[in-house]
């Protein structure tokens, strides 16, 4: 009975035994490997012997707010949306415009664009926007002035600009020296302004008094019209200017007034008196500008002002 009773013990034993080591077993792959991955601590922190503490659920979720938030800063800044006005486009239209026409008036173009911002902002509540009349130039009622187009009343505004701050036109005095290429494009250019005068009785009139723009005396003047004061040919600061005033004059005193033709303006541009003592158009003033027209009326008018921003003359 004893042989049997210790036999059985030993079994016990055994079993128990077995028991222990696969337990031992289950619990070191448990505490080794998860999913195949080494949970294995640095030797920095394994050397603790301090034990952390796990996160409370609400401090687990600070953290992770913390760490998105600094995630996007070093992501960069969000975009933020502009909104563009009708002035942003204008002026994106514009641009050559508006940097050629500052150009002719001797105006830094940049300080133009804002005032035009701080005019627009000032303004659109009350009258909106019109493209043609930017610069909110108003009759003597409080009304928006009307003009004719966009570069005719952007021209209106420089004006009005300069009027009210002299300070910001610095004179840029340049004797021109360049080829009549560039100022039979002002003209073309400056026709698109003013739309009421003939591109070609322009070019023609111009060609006749300064010899088809090549009389050194009137490009370093800057008129190529023949403009005449007191003190003799009229001198303008520079080439761009000048030309500017000749279409001007044009527009104003001659074919805003209805006279539209070469015997029409010639009778007051150029007269002179006849055997009779009549006044009549010089008839060698008639030839020349006859003559003029033929070249031109054969030639494209169309010129912007990203073409005249190319040449070099400005530059």
């Amino acid at each position: 009975m004893e042989t049997k009773r210790a036999s059985g013990l030993y079994r016990g034993h055994i079993i128990a035994g077995v028991v222990f080591v696969v337990i031992f077993v289950m619990l070191l792959i448990m505490h080794t490997s998860v999913d195949g991955l080494t949970l294995e601590c640095p030797k920095e922190v394994s050397s603790q012997s301090e034990v952390i503490p796990l996160l409370s659920i609400e401090y687990q979720d600070s953290l992770l707010k913390a760490l998105v938030n600094e995630n996007e800063v070093e992501a960069g800044p969000k975009e933020e949306v502009t909104i563009r006005t009708e002035l942003d486009s204008y002026i994106t239209s514009y641009l050559d415009d508006i940097k050629f026409l500052c150009y002719t008036y001797s105006i830094d173009y940049e300080d133009f664009i804002g005032n035009l911002y701080d005019v627009y902002n000032k303004n659109y509540e009350t009258y909106g926007f019109d493209e043609t009349n930017v610069g909110y130039i108003l009759n003597s009622d409080g009304s928006l002035k009307n003009f004719a187009n966009v570069k005719y009343g952007l021209v209106e505004y420089i004006n009005d600009y300069i009027g009210k701050k002299p300070k910001k036109q610095k004179k840029r005095k340049v004797n021109y020296t360049g080829n009549s290429t560039y100022v039979e494009n002002l003209i073309r250019y400056y026709t698109s302004i003013y739309t009421n005068v003939d591109t070609n009785i322009a070019l023609s009139i111009g060609a006749a008094e300064s010899g088809y723009y090549k009389v050194k005396g009137m490009l370093k003047a800057g008129n190529v019209y023949g403009g005449m004061s007191k003190g003799g040919l009229i001198h303008y600061d520079n080439i761009e200017i000048g030309v500017l005033s000749y279409i001007r004059l044009l527009s104003k005193s001659y074919f805003g007034k209805g006279l539209n033709t070469f015997s029409e303006i010639g009778y007051r541009y150029c007269p002179t008196i006849d055997n009779n003592g009549n006044k009549i158009v010089s008839p060698n003033w008639m030839r020349l500008v006859t003559t003029a027209m033929n070249k031109y009326k054969k030639l494209n008018n169309n010129v912007s002002a990203s073409d005249l921003l190319g040449k070099i003359e400005i530059l």
